[in-house]
């Protein structure tokens, strides 16, 4: 009796296990691919990234600045004469 009671003991715990491996098997496959997944996505928000970082650039540049400032608003340059500059010195805040 007792040596059934093992039989089905070890049956039960070697079935256990070999699902345990299956499962375990299963989850390692699921996640390697979602590692795939970001790995990919990774490098797309890198590629998207520098071509903001040129656009970011090319929209700062003094002579895109210039042209829209131009072009698009109307606005002119003001003669040297015109400007005027206003010197603030140090310790003047109330101190």
């Amino acid at each position: 009796m007792a040596r059934t009671w093992f039989i089905g003991a070890l049956l039960i715990l070697v079935s256990a296990l070999f699902v345990g491996n299956v499962w375990q098997s299963y989850r390692y496959t699921r996640m390697e691919r979602d590692v795939q997944s970001l790995r990919r996505e990774h490098l797309a928000v890198l590629e998207e990234n520098k071509r903001l970082i040129v656009g970011v650039a090319g929209l700062r540049s003094p002579r895109r600045v210039r042209a829209i400032a131009e072009e698009e608003l109307g606005l002119i340059p003001l003669p040297a004469d015109r400007i005027q500059r206003i010197d603030i010195g140090r310790g003047t805040g109330g101190e």
